[in-house]
C-alpha cells in the first residue's frame, strides 16, 4: 500500500496500514515531520488563546457529543453530509482515551502546533515498520480511471522516474494552498492530491469552499486571531490611514464589524458586518495602499492584554514583537473544506484510491468549527490507512519501471525555479480574483491569465523537457476551482460572490467535478443534505466558533 504525503493525515494512514499488516510505502516531497521544509503542511502556523483544539473539547465536562453533531451541521450550511458528520462525532469520541493521554503529554496550551507532535508520535513506528522515499515527488498515478494501483515518481535530485505498485493508493497530500500568493503553508502544498485524483479520474467536491485567515506578512507568516475587540483598535494602511470605515455600508458600524469577527477569525458571510474586515484589507492591499511585504499595520503597542499571551509568544519566536512596532498584517488561505469525493470508508470514485486529511472532501461544509481540521486529519487518515490495507486490488502487480525524463536537463526543483515567473503571475492572480471577494469579472479574469500561463508554459516546456508537476498541478486546480466558483452564484460561509451576495433560499447544492480524457471540467450538482432548513435559527449564534 502507497501512502503520498508526510503530515498528519499521511502518518496515520501509514500507521494504521502498518498495524492491519500491510506493506506500506510512504512518498514524501521533502522530509517528514519538518514544518516549512515539505511534509507536515501548516501544522506550526499559529497559536491562539481563543480556544482548545477540537481534539481536546471532548474532555471538557460539558462536552455534548450530540451538540457537536449539530453545530459541524449548523457550520455546513447545508453544504456537509449527514452520514460524514455522524461518522467523524463517532471516531472523534472514540479518541477520547487518546486525548486524555496527549493532552498530559503535551497540555492544554497547544493549537495549531499541535501537529507536529501529534506527527512525531507515529513517525517513529512509520519510519521502522514502512519503507519511507523522502524527496521523492508522485508525478502521476497508474489508473485507468477505475483502478488504482500503483504511482509514477520522480526523485527530486536525480531526476530519474519509477513507478511504485501496490494494492492501493492513499492520497494524503494536502491542499491548495499555494495557488495563493498569501498562505500559511510551506511552498509545497500546490494542490498535488486533488490534481492526482481528478487526473486518474475520481471525483471532487466543495473545492470552492474554503478558509480565509488574517495571517501576518513580515517577516515571516503565520495566522494571527484578534480574539479581543481592542485587538483591532487600530487598523491602518501603509500610508497610516485609517480605512475600514471606508468599505462599511451605511447600516454597518465599524464596532459591529471587529465585534462579529473575533467570534470567528475565519472570514465567513454568515453574519452581516464581519465579512467587511477582510474585504477592506484585501482592496487596501490591491489598490497599493499596502506595505512592502504585502499587508497592512494593526498596531498592538498599547495593547497590554496582548502581552504574554500565548500568540504573543509564538509570535515573538517568528521574529515578530508585536510592543516594538505595529504588526502587518494580510488575508491568506488556511485550508479548503472540500477535497476528493470519498465514501465512509474514505476511497474515492476510483477503486483502490482513498484520500484523507485535506484531501478528502465530506467532513467539513460552507464553514469548518475551529481545530476540526487537526481531528479531521487523524480520523480520515486512519480509517483511509485501515480500509486502504485491507482493499483487494483488481490488478497484478507490476515490475518497477526506472525512466529519465526525456529532453530535460535537471531535477525538478530546478524546473520550477525556471518557471518561477510564472507561479508568481498565477498565485497572485488567485489571490486578488479567487479567493476573499469573487465575481465573475474576477473569475473571467483569473482563467485569462491562467490560459496565458498555460500556453506560455507549454511554450518553455519545449525546451525545457516538460514544465514542473507542481505548475501542471495548479494549472488542473486552478481551472477546476475557477469553474466551481463562477457556477456557485450565490454567498454561503466562507464563499462570498460580491455579485451574488445572498445566499440561495433553498437547500444549496454541492458542485461534484470530475475531468474529461482531453482535460475539461466536468461539473454536475448533487444535494447534500436535503434536511437543511435555510430558515432555521443559525445554531452558531454569538458563540465563538472559528
Amino acid at each position: 500500500m502507497i501512502v503520498i504525503g508526510g503530515g498528519l493525515a499521511g502518518m496515520a494512514a501509514a500507521e494504521q496500514a502498518v498495524r492491519a499488516g500491510a506493506t506500506t510505502a510512504v512518498v514524501c516531497k521533502g522530509r517528514i515531520g519538518e514544518v516549512g521544509v515539505r511534509g507536515s503542511g501548516a501544522s506550526g502556523c499559529g497559536a491562539t488563546e481563543a480556544g482548545v483544539p477540537a481534539f481536546f473539547r471532548m474532555l471538557d465536562k460539558s462536552f455534548d457529543a450530540h451538540d457537536f453533531h449539530d453545530r459541524i451541521i449548523d457550520a455546513g450550511l447545508g453544504m456537509v453530509s449527514r452520514e460524514m458528520v455522524s461518522l467523524f462525532v463517532e471516531e472523534f469520541v472514540r479518541m477520547r482515551p487518546e486525548a486524555a493521554e496527549i493532552m498530559g503529554s503535551y497540555g492544554a496550551g497547544c493549537s495549531a502546533t499541535l501537529g507536529t507532535p501529534l506527527i512525531h508520535r507515529s513517525l517513529g513506528f512509520v519510519r521502522e515498520h514502512a519503507k519511507i522515499l523522502e524527496g521523492t515527488r508522485a508525478v502521476r498515478l497508474v489508473s485507468d480511471s477505475e483502478v488504482c494501483s500503483g504511482v509514477i515518481c520522480v526523485d527530486e535530485t536525480s531526476g530519474v522516474a519509477f513507478e511504485l505498485c501496490g494494492k492501493a493508493v492513499v492520497l494524503a497530500a494536502g491542499g491548495d494552498a499555494h495557488l495563493f500568493s498569501v498562505n500559511v503553508h510551506p511552498q509545497c502544498v500546490c494542490g498535488d492530491g486533488y490534481a492526482l485524483g481528478l487526473k486518474a479520474g475520481a471525483a471532487a467536491i466543495n473545492l470552492e469552499f474554503m478558509q480565509m485567515f488574517t495571517m501576518t506578512t513580515a517577516p515571516t507568516r503565520n495566522l494571527i486571531h484578534f480574539w479581543q475587540e481592542r485587538f483591532l483598535a487600530d487598523l491602518r494602511n501603509a500610508d497610516g490611514k485609517e480605512f475600514l470605515a471606508g468599505y462599511l455600508p451605511e447600516n454597518i458600524t465599524v464596532e459591529q464589524c471587529i465585534r462579529e469577527n473575533v467570534l470567528h477569525a475565519p472570514f465567513s458571510v454568515r453574519d452581516e458586518a464581519s465579512r467587511y474586515l477582510a474585504i477592506a484589507i484585501v482592496e487596501e492591499i490591491k489598490a497599493g495602499r499596502g506595505t512592502d511585504s504585502g499587508g497592512v499595520y494593526v498596531d498592538l503597542r498599547e495593547c497590554a492584554d496582548f502581552r504574554g499571551t500565548r500568540q504573543d509568544k509564538f509570535l515573538r519566536e517568528r521574529a515578530i514583537d508585536a510592543s516594538a512596532a505595529p504588526v502587518e498584517v494580510s488575508v491568506g488561505f488556511q485550508c479548503c473544506n472540500g477535497g476528493l469525493l470519498v465514501n465512509t470508508r474514505m476511497e474515492t470514485t476510483v477503486a483502490g484510491l482513498y484520500a484523507a486529511g485535506e484531501n478528502a472532501g465530506g467532513l467539513h461544509g460552507a464553514d469548518r468549527l475551529g481545530g476540526n481540521m487537526l481531528a479531521g486529519c487523524i480520523i480520515s487518515g486512519r480509517i483511509a490507512g485501515r480500509e486502504a490495507a485491507g482493499h483487494v486490488p483488481r490488478r497484478s502487480p507490476i515490475k518497477p519501471l526506472r525512466f529519465e525524463r526525456q529532453g530535460s536537463d535537471g531535477t525538478e526543483n530546478e524546473l520550477s525555479q525556471a518557471y518561477g515567473p510564472l507561479f508568481t503571475e498565477i498565485r497572485r492572480s488567485a489571490w486578488e480574483n479567487l479567493l476573499v471577494v469573487k465575481s465573475e469579472r474576477s473569475i473571467e479574469m483569473f482563467r485569462d491569465r491562467l490560459e496565458q500561463v498555460r500556453q506560455r508554459s507549454r511554450a518553455m516546456a519545449v525546451d525545457s523537457g516538460g514544465m514542473p508537476a507542481e505548475l501542471e498541478n495548479l494549472l488542473v486546480v486552478g481551472e477546476v476551482l475557477a469553474e466551481t466558483s463562477l457556477e456557485r452564484r450565490e454567498s454561503r460561509g466562507g464563499f462570498y460572490r460580491e455579485d451574488y451576495p445572498n445566499a440561495i433560499q433553498a437547500a444549496p447544492e454541492a458542485h461534484i467535478v470530475t475531468l474529461s480524457e482531453d482535460g475539461r471540467v466536468l461539473l454536475r450538482k448533487e444535494t447534500l443534505d436535503p434536511q437543511w432548513n435555510p430558515d432555521s435559527r443559525d445554531g452558531l449564534g454569538n458563540v465563538r466558533w472559528g
